[in-house]
């Protein structure tokens, strides 16, 4: 970069990057004053100090050095780039003003060489309020320059044509807000709608619960045969007219809702995000369609009414109530970002929904229901362990029915009786045999019956981990970090799946779902690998992060830690890499980065412990102290 020798500047204004903001604003009111001022930009000063700013400083009249806190720590290194500047200064005498920001003190004892820099008279610039006084001062009182002419009169027509921009835009943000009100009340309508169309699912659940309830309770006590023929007779027809009062009902439409580029554009205005709320009609029918599935299924149970059938209809019953909450959640985080206005339906709709929890906040955040939905996907996981392992149960009683049926059969061919006897015996043993065998054949066929019925609900879950992994496909359109946070999600839901093993292992369930941590933790690997072929430069800690995400799927590592990504200006850190992974700080676990903060600023002296790629795998570092981390960039590996 070649500075432009033909420029004459009155001012050359010398700053640390901490104070960057700071002195570019005092750049631009000065230029704006009618002075001409050299600012350079960073790329001048790095690698070597460029010759050229010499000769801009010994051109100038004033030097203005713009001082953060500890601005002059480095100083006493000699080839760094403020104390060349300031040195120059001083050595061709230029009028030097000193400006302290808030925090700044003069060290003691001041660098070698720049002793004198401390007795200029020095301008305190410590708060935003008191910035415009201090800056009519500099301009009075300490600067030996003046404004041109010509420039000043520039700036003021610049500042009047900025003005009519502003008033310009102004008018236009008006109209489209205005514009947006119906638009607005349309959408929020059908989503209030559609959620009243849902609620109807939940309250007919919930009323032929109650009825199951009792019809499963008769069942166990009856043993009449005509009594039982009457109870599944009423209970097919209360299944009946549930699925009757759904389907005639339902208004939801088939598809997503058709939302036209202006209209997204409206709704943006108010942070709502027209794709999610356009895919709200698809939901409410996977409700639909999925209850009346599971009301054939209770058909089923009812029509052959054992012991694990009756089991599997109450525990689809109490899922359809984890369904319908966790779709209330959803509705009420979309709802959420709509303007008040706009919510007359549904504040008129939810006094009457008696079947969705009355506890759920409406207008949280993204996060609160987030957590609502994960606790009730949670629910529906444990129903459903739990009746893997009563099919488990029934399984080791067939096992035993068998062993039994082999000792009967050792008995017959060792027993030594007579002719009489044995014939007698061996009636009455074939008997028993042709019992058990009857008995054994029918719990084959329930357990055979019962393991397609778990098939069928593992299809459902899969379905519901496809949609949430398609949801969270990377998009070449997506921005940068919003991909990492789609992987980050998917960390999320992986780091669950494992946890859940982990669990129903402990309590001596088998988990016999498709859905596995090492499938969830092969798709973080894909996304991470297609984010790198967006973003090359990412492949350091792209790296980091599959190790870190291989580890957490295999529990050999907890789900916690955040990852250094970059350097500012491509620094070079005298302690951190790039893909360094921060676990522990100060003896305690670091959880994501604002856990991080949190504890860097109770104590900045801490030992800090992270995780670092060597040979292929993960090695744990022990650092006993660190600094400069705000030249770091840390992302968070964890939601």
């Amino acid at each position: 970069i070649m500075i432009n020798n033909n420029t004459k500047y009155d001012i050359f204004i010398s700053y640390r990057r901490a104070s960057y903001d700071t002195a570019n604003l005092i750049a631009t009111r000065l230029k704006a004053a009618g002075y001409s001022v050299f600012f350079d930009l960073e790329s001048l000063r790095s690698g070597k100090f460029n010759e050229q700013l010499y000769s801009v400083i010994e051109n100038c009249k004033d030097f203005i050095s713009v001082l953060p806190p500890n601005a002059l720590d480095r100083c006493v290194n000699e080839d760094d780039w403020v104390r060349l500047e300031i040195c120059h200064a001083m050595k061709h005498n230029k009028n030097i003003i000193p400006v302290m920001l808030n925090g700044f003190t003069w060290p003691n004892p001041m660098p070698s060489g720049m002793e004198e820099l401390c007795n200029y008279h020095a301008l305190t610039s410590s708060s935003v309020e008191h910035f415009d006084m201090a800056m009519e001062s500099l301009q009075r009182k300490y600067l030996t320059s003046k404004p041109h002419i010509a420039t000043k009169i520039m700036a003021k027509k610049t500042g009047i044509f900025a003005v009519a921009l502003l008033v310009i835009f102004a008018v236009l943000y008006g109209i489209f807000m205005l514009l947006s009100r119906d638009v607005c009340v349309n959408y929020a309508t059908q989503l209030a709608n559609n959620a009243s169309s849902v609620h109807i699912i939940a309250d007919e659940n919930a009323s032929l619960y109650e009825d199951w309830k009792n019809f499963v309770t008769e069942m166990k006590y009856v043993r009449k045969n005509d009594r039982k023929n009457d109870l599944q007779h009423e209970m097919l027809s209360r299944i009946d007219l549930t699925e009757k009062n759904i389907t005639s009902t339902w208004q939801v439409d088939d598809e997503e809702m058709n939302i036209s580029g202006f209209h997204s554009f409206l709704l943006s205005l108010h942070g709502i995000n027209a794709q999610e709320i356009a895919i709200s009609p698809t939901f409410s029918n996977l409700v639909y369609q999925d209850y009346l599935a599971q009301l054939d299924m209770i058909r089923d149970a009812v029509n052959d009414p054992n012991t694990l059938n009756l089991n599997m209809g109450t525990v689809l019953l109490e899922i359809t109530v984890h369904t319908t909450n966790s779709y209330y959640a959803a509705v009420l985080s979309e709802l959420s970002d709509f303007p008040k206005y706009s919510l007359t339906t549904f504040n008129q709709l939810k006094n009457t929904w008696s079947k969705y929890p009355d506890s759920y906040v409406f207008g949280a955040d993204e996060e609160y229901y987030e957590n609502i939905i994960i606790t009730e996907t949670t629910h529906i996981d444990d129903k459903l362990s739990r009746y893997e392992t009563m099919l488990e149960q029934e399984e080791a009683v067939l096992e035993d029915l068998e062993k039994q049926l082999d000792e009967i059969e050792i008995k017959i061919d060792s027993a030594v009786m007579s002719e009489h006897l044995r014939q007698q015996q061996q009636n009455e043993m074939d008997e028993e045999i042709a019992i058990r065998q009857e008995r054994v054949e029918a719990r084959k066929m329930e357990v055979k019956s019962s393991r397609a019925e778990l098939d069928e609900i593992d299809k459902e879950y899969v379905e519901i981990y496809n949609e949430l992994k398609q949801k969270n496909t990377l998009e070449e359109s997506d921005g940068q970090w919003y991909k990492w946070g789609k992987i980050v999600r998917m960390g999320c839901n992986m780091s669950m799946i494992t946890n859940s093993r982990r669990q129903l292992c402990e309590q001596g369930i088998y988990s016999t779902s498709r859905i596995t941590p090492e499938i969830a933790y092969a798709d973080i690997n894909s996304m991470l690998t297609v984010y790198q072929t967006y973003h090359p430069e990412s492949k350091d800690y792209v790296a980091s992060a599959k190790l870190f995400y291989r580890e957490v799927s295999r529990e050999k590592l907890p789900y916690s830690g955040v990852i250094i990504v970059a350097m500012m200006d491509n620094m070079e850190h005298p302690i951190f890499k790039i893909g360094d992974i921060v676990v522990e700080y100060d003896g305690k676990a670091v959880k994501n980065y604002e856990t991080f903060k949190t504890l860097y600023k109770a104590n900045d002296s801490g030992s800090v412990k992270v995780l670092r790629v060597k040979d292929g795998e993960l090695e744990e570092i022990t650092i006993p102290q660190i600094k400069d981390t705000d030249i770091v960039g840390f992302v968070d590996l964890t939601e």
